[in-house]
């Protein structure tokens, strides 16, 4: 049946030989999908920045629809929305020079103070439950198990010596 190219901004996929990808990359349906992918991950800065300088577009907000969608040179923004992305814009500017690790991170003996008091008052070693672990039906009748197959149990944990010889 021979190799075939799909297109993720087209959704379709076609025969793939090189000119029938050329022809698919230059068709203006890929150009368009493949700029309304990238318009979706734009700053709020440069969305802004466009979108104020073009005057609204009356169909999209009469009637909520427009026949031009992502392509149409008319701005779909409505004012509520203008006024988010100002604020965004705003709030990244703002961040942008008013960050300073002395008010924005947390002191990090506040942290370490506050960890070790919860740990303190909540951690009781007598209390841990240690998992039980038992061998398999198919290995109880082998006497002679590897070492790393031998079950685990708290005595054979604290014993180094086991580990040693697994090699």
């Amino acid at each position: 049946m021979g190799k075939r190219y799909y297109c993720e901004y087209c959704d379709r996929s076609f025969k793939d030989d090189p000119e029938a990808r050329k022809k698919h990359l230059s068709s203006l349906q890929h150009v368009k999908n493949r700029a309304d992918h990238y318009n979706m991950f734009k700053d709020p800065e440069v969305i802004l920045k466009e979108e104020s300088s073009k005057i609204p577009c009356k169909w999209y907000l009469s009637s909520g629809n427009c026949a031009f969608g992502l392509g149409c040179r008319y701005s779909h923004y409505t004012p509520p929305m203008i006024w988010e992305l100002q604020r965004l814009v705003a709030m990244k500017h703002q961040s942008k020079f008013n960050i300073t690790p002395a008010n924005s991170w947390p002191n990090p003996d506040d942290i370490i103070k506050e960890y070790f008091e919860n740990t303190a008052s909540t951690s009781n070693t007598d209390d841990f439950i240690y998992p039980t672990w038992h061998r398999p039906l198919e290995l109880q009748n082998y006497s002679m198990l590897p070492p790393s197959l031998w079950p685990i149990t708290p005595e054979s944990l604290e014993n180094t010596t086991t580990f040693k010889e697994w090699n």
